[in-house]
């Protein structure tokens, strides 16, 4: 055990294991810390993009992001991925029958096109939402 965390030793030193209690549970966090030349940046395993949309934070930068798709949750292992791939990750098939926007933090609406690049990091994303296009859109 490491004494300074009462965590289990880390397997690679490059790993730091955050540990924090919420309501008498031990609740796990890995993060990387990445090593650039003089310094050093911290990298989160998943971050849930709506909380901070809420609070209109910056999400940290992070191997994977946690969406909500029309009420649904999903884990993205990457930071950018286009409309196209949002529609196919919540199931709507196929994608050019749909559009899809993302709500920004105080409620605003944003089209997303099939083939346009969404950064996950972007502060104020909150959810996505799809719609069917009508027979004669698209």
């Amino acid at each position: 055990m490491d004494n300074r965390s009462n965590t289990p030793d880390r397997a690679h030193p490059d790993v730091v294991v955050v540990a924090e209690h919420i309501d008498g549970d031990r609740t796990v966090i890995a993060v990387d810390v990445e090593h650039h030349g003089d310094h050093e940046r911290i990298v989160i395993e998943i971050v849930d993009i709506e909380e901070c949309g809420r609070d209109n934070r910056l999400p940290p930068l992070a191997h994977s992001y946690r969406v909500k798709i029309d009420h649904e949750h999903h884990v993205i292992r990457k930071r950018f991925v286009t409309g196209r791939e949002l529609l196919v990750i919540a199931g709507k098939a196929p994608p050019e029958h749909y559009e899809i926007e993302k709500r920004m933090h105080g409620g605003h609406y944003v089209a997303v096109e099939l083939d346009q690049s969404v950064d996950l990091g972007e502060r104020g994303i909150e959810v996505f939402e799809t719609f069917p296009l009508d027979e004669t859109e698209g």
